[in-house]
């Protein structure tokens, strides 16, 4: 395999597919990009076994031919290369990479261990074009609330809902919730897909203007265009019926400022530290005091201008509920426009926070506190 190629191509299917690479994989040839120069394209492969990317770029291919290069070592030896053209040989054993008067060279790992399911052409055969804007952004919102990865698999992806004709995406990791409605995505099969796999497929794409292209069978998700490609394995069991989580009544709201209620709880979290619970307390129908009690470093007050919404809701000094504060945080974070609505259903039951888009929820349990 010999192949010469300008700098900047190499760096863009490098960089786009070495970070979903497990660096201490359980299969040795899983730490490798798997390269396949071929007439006038070369194609970079990486994977983890949840999800396979592919990065396709021109090339002037001189002999044709496979190779697997550690990952890790390969993107950063491509992440410094000066500008211009690199030739990059299949010298036996090994592997050159050159441009100007620098060059490297770097040990093979054996292709024919890696998985030749990996390997396989992306399925087209029904592909739909979809407009991927509103799913990317939705995707990053939802996907604050699954768990983290080596947790109950089920709850590490994202739901993919069809009815009514719209899409509802939906993640909890039980503490909780965030759904989000969006158009209607032409696959009625698509289950539940882990959220890591789908933030490395929205950074493979986001930036990228060419249409984008979606199909589906039993086991994967595919997503698809002239140059790019991501393959990802479907989360086995069924997703939890979350439908019924979500408080039937609302007994009152409150509207606050967005920017106002996330500096007030980042100063919180000096002395929270991360999983001290923050405690919100009604001083009166305009008024939300947010305290933070730390034993071993101290605590603070701040009070934040409120507006309670609905009605026959009487004087509502003294109602209080406690919350993780990064939970809460990262809840109003991702909400939309300057406005923040928290509804309550009652003492120890969970809140529901939106924003001024109604198609978003995020369901927070509260978090008992010793009196």
């Amino acid at each position: 395999m010999k192949f010469k190629i300008q700098t900047k191509d190499l760096k863009s299917v490098v960089g786009s597919v070495s970070r979903v690479v497990d660096p201490r994989p359980t299969t040795p040839a899983l730490q490798g990009l798997y390269i396949k120069a071929n007439e006038k394209t070369v194609e970079v492969i990486g994977s983890d076994l949840d999800v396979v990317l592919k990065a396709r770029t021109v090339a002037e291919v001189e002999v044709k031919g496979e190779s697997l290069v550690n990952a890790r070592v390969l993107s950063e030896i491509v992440r410094k290369l000066p500008n211009g053209e690199v030739v990059f040989s299949d010298i036996g054993s090994e592997i050159k990479v050159e441009i100007k008067k620098l060059d490297f060279v770097l040990r093979k790992l054996d292709e024919k261990t890696y998985p030749e399911a990996l390997l396989s052409e992306t399925e087209t055969g029904d592909a739909k074009e979809i407009e991927t804007d509103d799913l990317f952004e939705s995707l990053k919102k939802v996907g604050i609330a699954t768990s983290p990865e080596g947790g109950r698999p089920i709850l590490t992806g994202v739901f993919f809902n069809n009815q009514n004709k719209k899409t509802e995406l939906a993640a909890t990791d039980s503490y909780r919730l965030a759904t989000n409605t969006i158009s209607e995505i032409p696959i009625n099969n698509i289950g539940t897909l882990s959220f890591r796999a789908l933030n490395e497929t929205i950074k493979l794409f986001e930036n990228n203007e060419e249409p984008i292209k979606i199909n589906s069978n039993e086991k994967e998700l595919h997503l698809h265009n002239k140059h790019f490609s991501a393959s990802l394995r479907k989360l086995e069991g069924s997703f939890p019926e979350y439908k019924n989580l979500f408080p039937k009544e609302t007994l009152f709201s409150i509207e606050v400022n967005k920017t106002e209620i996330l500096e007030s709880l980042d100063r919180a979290t000096v002395v929270a530290e991360g999983f001290i619970p923050v405690n919100m307390l009604l001083t009166n129908n305009e008024t939300l005091k947010i305290t933070t009690i730390n034993k071993d470093i101290g605590g603070g007050n701040e009070e934040v201008s409120i507006k309670v919404l609905g009605l026959e809701t009487g004087d509502l000094t003294g109602f209080e509920m406690s919350f993780n504060p990064n939970y809460l945080i990262q809840g109003i974070e991702v909400l939309d426009g300057e406005t923040v609505y928290i509804r309550f259903s009652g003492n120890e039951k969970p809140v529901i926070i939106q924003g001024e888009e109604e198609t978003y929820r995020y369901l927070l349990m509260p978090v008992r506190t010793d009196s």
